[in-house]
């Protein structure tokens, strides 16, 4: 901020400030007033956290934009959901009270704050863990990686099919004719 142009949204950069002077920025906007507070670390602790209702609750309710390993996704006109993978647990949990772009906010109402934790400690345990799929891609899913070793074989099939196929290229001889060493 502030965005050098306008477009569908913003792409994420580089910090350019310390961590004082954001808390100094976050608390001068905090002062203007409304709009929730930036959490503390009791409120994004994974500490009584439970991954398996993390996942639940993020298949449930993020996994249809940031996808299931929260690599990010495209999003009706031009805009796309960031990949998960550099944000920090407040990011994460200062997005699902505030619902940045088209995000919807999930209030304690919607997603109780214990869930958020859940949900946070998911997100930050599969960072960790290796990919059971194989390939990375992304992280996108088993169902890309399968197509996209299917069309790999399928491609593969091909080369192999053209390759025999251009071994051939002698002439057919008849009957009639034989073939010698000199004729044409």
């Amino acid at each position: 901020m502030p965005a050098k142009e306008t477009g569908a949204e913003n792409d994420r950069k580089p910090v350019t400030f310390s961590p004082q002077q954001i808390a100094d920025i976050a608390a001068w906007v905090q002062s203007l007033g409304g709009g929730p507070t930036v959490p503390d670390a009791s409120q994004v602790s994974a500490g009584s956290a439970d991954t398996a209702l993390g996942e639940v609750l993020f298949s449930a309710n993020c996994s249809q934009c940031h996808n299931a390993g929260g690599s990010g996704g495209a999003l009706t006109y031009g805009k796309t959901a960031p990949s998960l993978v550099a944000s920090t647990p407040t990011q994460i949990y200062e997005a699902m009270v505030t619902g940045p772009e088209a995000m919807p906010v999930f209030g304690d109402g919607t997603i109780t704050p214990q869930e958020k934790r859940d949900i946070i400690a998911y997100i930050t345990s599969t960072r960790a863990e290796t990919n059971p799929g194989g390939f990375s891609l992304g992280r996108i899913g088993t169902v890309t990686e399968g197509i996209v070793a299917w069309l790999g074989g399928l491609g593969f099939l091909v080369l192999i099919a053209l390759w025999l196929t251009a071994r051939r290229k002698d002439p057919v001889v008849g009957p009639d004719h034989h073939a010698e060493a000199g004729d044409h």
